[in-house]
């Protein structure tokens, strides 16, 4: 029917029918019927379109290639090599690769649309036929070229070489008449030149390059920017193949000069193109490149590079760059194109490492005239430009000019409160002295000192954190890298030599220290942590003091507490204890006994201890111990028992520390019967002397240190025996008997051999003596283990037979246990012997495994039935250890078959140790039946574990996900299918172990196969996980959540959706979330990489740990503060970017300030006058210190009257702000602003606003003839929708948004500074800036706020009697702004007046 619809109602008109169609009543747009019709009548929900994608021949070709292998003899391998540029998509544009990675070789890799046109297998042509554009006029012009080229070489029998092509386009640039076809030709030739050998280009040098001129000439003045750059980079190819003796010709330095001409072209392009290839020539070279012979691996090659050096070190053309930049440094181009002395720079930049020296001393000798201009940004570069060459560690600057260098450097140093020039200019001197030191370091410690000394006097007493953190950093590394090396060298006389130099660094150092500290505090601080790592073992004179008025700032309580015990830590471990405790004594001189006030240096000595002495912990350390020892067991005084209790053990503490490298450790004969009377008599130190012994006893200590403790395991082993075999009460007690243990492993293996015989004799007697499965009996198995992994094979064997074969057998003996319980711990003890005699790297334990290997095989094979479950992760241990040590192995042997199933059927998925045992069991079983080309006879054997209960099928799942991991690429492609098959059987099962094993299959399933070989079975995969059960896919949520992510990462969400039923509604949220969920994330790495790219974040404070910033960072803030018209004059050619350029550069404030003195004449042309020129960035900082000087002084009394007896007078009206005669003074300066000289009274501060709305109308009302103007104002602002800053709430310290300041009051002094205007002009009603001139209301402003009306933030708004009448302002606004949003424009003017 038809619409009967007023047509009143309508805007426009409606969607009518066409003329014919009026009985037509099915709808064009049916979107919920399609998907309602996909959700019930086709088997899935698709999240992509519902246009379905027609059977064409690619999809057909497709799918030939997915079925044209054979599944029963063709490998995963095999499939993968085939498919490797197999696309799942029908679409091209918008398919993904099988393997991800970008196949190459020939012209088959990278069949495109232009593949159709040509038949070029050339690879230097790539680029353009894979990124052929039909629209592109230059892309079919090439393309024609390249088809005839191709055809020409095949008829003559060539190639398709890149010589060939090379020298045919030669001749067609030549022959070529229109312009298009020259431009097309050098395109190809850009593409081509490349890969032709060098023998080529320079046999064809000077045909080529007159050529390749002569089209330079012709394109010159062209707007085509493309034919120069593709010019000059055929250039740049050309020159780099010559010779060295090329280069003695006047036409080579022809060719080149053409080159440095377009290095400071306006265009940017063109530009940057020739200074790459400038640079490419002066580094990239033939003969400056180190030789390299063909036939070396690429390994050796890399290995050549490193370690031959070029024959030549500067390049013959570098004088020619010398030349020409140098012209481009004259005081007329200094003064009127800066922008060619910036692209000038830029060139430098690069390529001044690669200068004679004698070119090297010229640039440097400009560079330090230039700097002394008044442009910031020329300064900046400069900077650059030496950075650049002092971090290239170029050979061409010599020692003796860099030293030179330096010293003028330091004239250059830029002022204090301009930080980024500021850490700009050290920066470059940190890496020239870098330099230095690796030229020659004894000259370069000449130099430091007075580097260190102003950073230490000047630049680290900065206000600035920024500045602070950088020469932090840049001390870090001169200390690290420079001072480090000359005291750690091997020849007294250089360090020698250098002790003056490194003296007066730790005197600079120590003046800091001294200084009253502020925000420096942590950071110099840390630094002398560095500087005691860095000298010292040489200088711990000249630190001692430094260690004093550091470890007196110590405070529990301090904000550097931390800090400073790191620093401690650092001198203890490089001065050693000795030095330390020799300058900061824990005994009290006065009455001999502990200094209280010390006792924080006690943890810190145990840590940082290292290379210690014992005599001084003997003579020293012990005899305070032994006082807090007798304090402690006084027991007149029970309150401070428990403080010495506490500083005695800390003491002891420090033993291991001493223990470390000690340098005497023959005196250890001294120090062992103390140390055996306090094992024997002082449980509660027994854990200090366990770590001391483990540290004598650790594999770093020498060789004297282990047969000095070994002489004592008479007095120390017995004694940690009889520790052990006693039953500990606690705890404590029991977590120190197993440290014994280690104690006693460790002690055996370094004790004589001698001495283990006897030990286990004495062991072995014992063991016999006591009762099986005893306290005592398993504390002597334990001491017998340790001890016979160190005895010889026959002792093994006897111990073997005796005490361990029949636990293992099961035997009917005395020494075997007959409770079931007792007899499990004695398995699993006997049966981790074994696995330690087995695996050990003993030469004697090794022959035991092998002299005993049938034995032991037969006894493990046969005790299967009879051991318990706890024991299974050492046999298995065992098996494995059998089969390492067996020859010849073969893959049906009978321990292979027999371990296959004890391995399945002890892979559990939640014991982590038996699953790693038995991992690692299947992968050694399967790698045998992968040598031995029967893989799928392995998984012929696990496909028998289907058939088993619930726990069988779980691990059999497991045990394929192994083999999968391992030996995927060898399965067949049948077997695979099998097994998924199998996987996807048990998915779909009520067993949540079953289900969860099932997923983790086909997450490494996924993960191992080729894409190509997953997306056959991908319809299998995702109905058996849409099929899964309710409880099981809960469970298993977090798993499958996984593997959806991995899927789509490899496939697209429509892709997956496409086979998941539609009833699955839960896996097509999850997939849409996922689909949500990536984009997002790619989002979000695009932003956070374009905000990397584009942002220009200022140095923050942070610790010393991360390195110094670079020069380009560091100069990246100050080159956005310097002009826009010098930094985008390069781009000011002409087009609407540079017109809103342009508008930008006259809205800019000046960003460049020159400090003055008033009693003193700036001479620009002084090298002092550097400091006085600075950039925004500090410049606010000067304009802020300039106002602050220039401001009235406080007043006194805050400006109050004083009476007679000096109290102050405070009257409400001052204290209000309702100012008369008692306001104060420095209201003058805003009465003297008021227009007509009346004076206002202050409006009331919002927050202390208590009177009613009727209150304040009855004060105005009596106030009308006083008040008549502001009544005025407020009446224009009820009709504009503006207030007064009178009638505002207006915050104390100021701000932003609603709490800024409004009315001209506020800008008084700034505006009438600059513009001169006096203060009747500037004081008009707060908004009056918006209003219109041809029209009522307001208009918005570019580059200034909003204009909008705020409702006072007041007391009487929080009023509940008062709702009502507070509700109709903001309704008021409201209408406001639906007015302005319906287009009545009104700027959401507030209909009723409000204060």
């Amino acid at each position: 029917m038809g619409k009967f619809r007023s047509k009143l109602k309508r805007h426009g008109k409606g969607k009518t029918w066409s003329k014919g169609q009026s009985a037509v009543s099915n709808p064009d747009q049916m979107k919920h019927r399609l998907k309602a019709k996909s959700r019930f009548f086709q088997p899935n929900l698709s999240l992509a379109a519902a246009t379905p994608t027609g059977l064409t021949m690619e999809a057909v070709h497709k799918h030939e290639q997915r079925q044209a292998y054979n599944a029963e003899t063709t490998t995963v391998n095999e499939v993968a090599g085939s498919l490797m540029s197999f696309n799942l998509n029908d679409d091209d544009d918008e398919g993904m690769s099988g393997t991800g990675t970008a196949p190459s070789g020939t012209a088959q890799t990278f069949k495109t649309f232009a593949s159709n046109y040509t038949s070029c297998s050339n690879m230097s042509f790539k680029k353009l036929l894979t990124g052929f554009r039909a629209s592109s006029d230059l892309h079919k012009e090439m393309l024609a070229i390249l088809s005839a080229l191709t055809e020409i070489i095949r008829e003559k029998g060539g190639g398709e070489t890149s010589t060939e092509y090379f020298l045919l386009l030669m001749e067609q640039i030549e022959a070529a008449k229109e312009e298009r076809d020259i431009i097309a030709g050098v395109s190809l030739l850009s593409m081509g030149i490349k890969s032709v050998p060098a023998p080529v280009l320079r046999r064809r040098f000077g045909q080529t390059a007159s050529t390749l001129q002569a089209v330079l000439q012709r394109f010159i003045e062209t707007s085509n920017q493309s034919v120069i750059r593709y010019i000059v980079g055929c250039l740049s190819v050309l020159l780099r193949a010559q010779e060295y003796a090329t280069w003695t010709y006047s036409s080579t330095f022809q060719y080149f000069d053409a080159l440095l001409a377009f290095s400071i072209h306006s265009k940017p392009k063109i530009r940057k193109a020739a200074q790459h290839a400038v640079v490419s020539i002066i580094h990239g070279s033939c003969f400056m490149l180190p030789p390299v012979k063909a036939t070396e691996d690429d390994e050796d090659l890399a290995e050549k590079k490193d370690q031959e050096p070029p024959k030549v070190k500067h390049h013959p053309a570098s004088s020619r760059v010398t030349k020409f930049c140098l012209a481009q440094f004259k005081p007329e181009v200094l003064a009127n194109a800066q922008t060619t002395v910036l692209y000038t720079l830029a060139l430098l930049k690069d390529t001044l490492s690669g200068f004679r020296t004698e070119d090297i001393r010229n640039v440097c000798e400009h560079l330090l005239s230039i700097m002394t201009a008044a442009n910031v940004l020329v300064r900046t570069n400069c900077f650059q430009v030496l950075h650049a060459l002092f971090l290239t560690r170029s050979p061409n600057l010599n020692a003796s000019l860099c030293a030179k260098l330096l010293a003028a450097i330091h004239e250059y140093r830029p002022d204090r409160s301009d930080v980024r020039q500021m850490l700009a200019w050290i920066t470059v001197l940190k890496e020239g002295h870098l330099h230095l030191a690796a030229l020659q370091l004894d000259l370069c410690m000449q130099a430091l000192p007075r580097l260190v000394d102003v950073c230490t006097t000047d630049l680290w007493l900065s206000d600035r954190t920024e500045l602070v953190v950088g020469v932090s950093n840049c001390i870090k590394e001169l200390l690290q890298d420079c001072v480090a090396t000359a005291c750690s060298s091997t020849d007294p006389e250089a360090v020698q030599r250098n002790r003056p130099s490194v003296a007066r660094i730790i005197e600079s150092m120590h003046k800091v220290l001294n200084a009253p500290f502020g925000e420096i505090s942590k950071y110099v601080i840390l630094i002398f942590s560095i500087v005691f790592e860095a000298c010292g073992k040489q200088f711990g004179k000249e630190l001692t003091p430094s260690l004093l008025t550091i470890a007196k700032r110590y405070d529990t309580q301090s904000s550097n507490r931390l800090q400073i015990e790191h620093t401690l830590i650092s001198a203890i471990k490089a001065l050693g204890p000795e030095l330390v405790l020799t300058a900061i004594p824990l005994a009290d001189s006065k009455n001999g006994g502990m200094h209280m006030d010390r006792t924080w240096l006690l943890p810190l000595l145990r840590e940082g201890a290292n290379g210690a002495s014992l005599q001084f912990f003997k003579e020293k350390i012990m005899p305070l111990a032994l006082h807090c020892q007798e304090k402690w067991q006084d027991k007149t005084s029970p309150a401070s028992a428990h403080i010495y209790e506490l500083l005695c053990c800390q003491l002891w503490g420090l033993f291991p520390g001493f223990c470390r490298q000690p340098r005497d450790p023959e005196y250890l004969r001294y120090l062992a019967p103390t140390l055996g009377t306090a094992l024997e008599q002082n449980p509660e130190l027994r854990a200090p002397i366990y770590d001391g012994l483990m540290e004598l006893l650790d594999e770093s200590q020498s060789r004297e240190c282990h047969q000095a403790i070994g002489m004592y395991a008479k007095n120390f082993l017995p004694r940690l025996f009889n520790i052990y075999t006693q039953k500990p009460n606690g705890t404590y007690e029991a977590d120190q008997r197993k440290r014994a243990l280690d104690v006693i492993r460790l002690y055996i293996s370094r004790s004589p051999t001698d001495v283990q015989l006897q030990l286990f004799e004495t062991a072995q007697s014992q063991l016999a003596a006591s009762a099986v499965a005893s306290f005592e009996y398993d504390a002597l198995f334990d001491i017998n283990a340790a001890i016979v992994r160190v005895q010889k094979c026959r002792n093994i064997e006897a111990y073997f037979e005796k005490h361990m074969a029949p636990i293992l057998r099961n035997d009917k003996s005395k020494l075997v246990a007959k409770d079931e319980q007792k007899l499990k711990k004695q398995q699993r003890k006997t049966y981790e012997l074994l696995r330690e005699l087995m695996t050990s790297e003993q030469a004697s334990c090794q022959k035991f495994t092998r002299k005993n290997s049938q034995v032991l095989q037969q006894i493990l094979l046969e005790a299967f039935n009879t051991s318990c479950s706890v024991c299974q992760a050492s046999r298995l241990y065992c098996l494995k250890s059998l089969m390492d040590c067996r020859n010849n192995l073969a893959y049906n042997d009978q321990l292979v078959m027999k371990a296959i199933p004890e391995a399945v059927l002890n892979y559990k998925e939640f014991s982590t140790r038996k699953e790693s045992v038995a991992e690692q069991l299947i992968k050694f079983i399967a790698q045998l039946y992968q040598d031995a080309g029967k893989i799928n006879d392995f998984v012929d054997i696990l496909t028998a574990g289907f058939t088993g209960d619930e726990s069988l099928v779980t691990n059999t799942i497991l045990a394929f996900r192994a083999v999968i991991q391992q030996q995927g690429q060898h399965l067949t492609v049948a077997t695979l299918e099998f097994v998924l098959q199998q996987v996807s059987v048990f998915l779909v099962q009520k067993s949540r172990n079953q289900s969860e094993a099932a997923v983790a299959f086909l997450i490494t399933y996924i993960k191992v196969m080729p894409i190509p070989l997953v997306s056959n079975h991908l319809e299998t995969i995702m109905r058996s996980l849409s099929a899964m059960t309710k409880d099981t896919k809960r469970y298993c949520r977090i798993q499958i959540g996984y593997f959806l992510k991995k899927l789509c990462k490899r496939f697209t969400t429509e892709e997956l959706a496409r086979f998941v039923p539609g009833d699955d509604e839960v896996t097509h949220r999850r997939l849409k979330k996922i689909r949500k969920q990536m984009r997002r994330d790619t989002r979000k790495k695009l932003n956070e990489e374009a905000q990397a790219d584009s942002s220009d974040e200022e140095l923050v404070g942070g610790n010393l740990e991360q390195k110094s910033y670079t020069i380009d960072d560091i100069l990246a803030d100050s080159d956005s503060d310097l002009p826009e018209d010098e930094m985008d004059a390069e781009d000011a050619e002409g087009g609407g970017a540079g017109k809103r350029r342009n508008n930008k550069t006259k809205q800019s404030k000046k960003s460049t300030y020159i400090r003055e003195d008033p009693d003193e004449i700036v001479d620009l042309a002084d090298l002092k006058s550097i400091g006085n020129v600075l950039t925004s960035g500090s410049a606010a900082q000067a304009v802020a210190a300039t106002k602050s000087l220039k401001q009235k002084p406080q007043l006194p009394n805050g400006g109050f009257k004083t009476a007679d007896d000096g109290r102050l007078i405070i009257s409400d009206k001052a204290l209000r702000g309702q100012g008369g005669g008692d306001s104060d003074s420095s209201d003058d300066s805003d009465d003297a602003s008021m227009e007509d000289d009346t004076k206002e009274p202050k409006a009331k501060r919002g927050m202390e606003e208590d009177s009613s709305d009727e209150e304040e109308l009855q004060q105005q009302s009596a106030g009308a003839g006083a008040k008549r103007k502001r009544k005025a104002s407020d009446a224009l602002s009820m009709k504009s929708g503006k207030t007064t800053a009178s009638s505002r709430y207006t915050a104390a310290g100021g701000g932003k948004g609603i709490h800024r300041q409004l009315g001209g009051a506020a800008n008084t002094d700034a505006m009438s500074m600059k513009s001169g205007k006096s203060g009747k002009s500037i004081n008009r009603t707060a908004g009056s800036e918006y209003t219109s001139k041809k029209a009522k209301g307001d208009m918005k402003k570019r580059g200034q706020l909003d204009p909008y009306a705020y409702i006072p933030l007041t007391r009487n708004t929080l009023n509940k009697r008062k709702r009502s009448m507070n509700s109709r302002k903001f309704k008021s606004v409201l209408r406001g702004a639906g007015a302005e949003t319906g287009g009545g424009g009104g700027g959401g003017r507030v209909s009723k007046k409000y204060k």
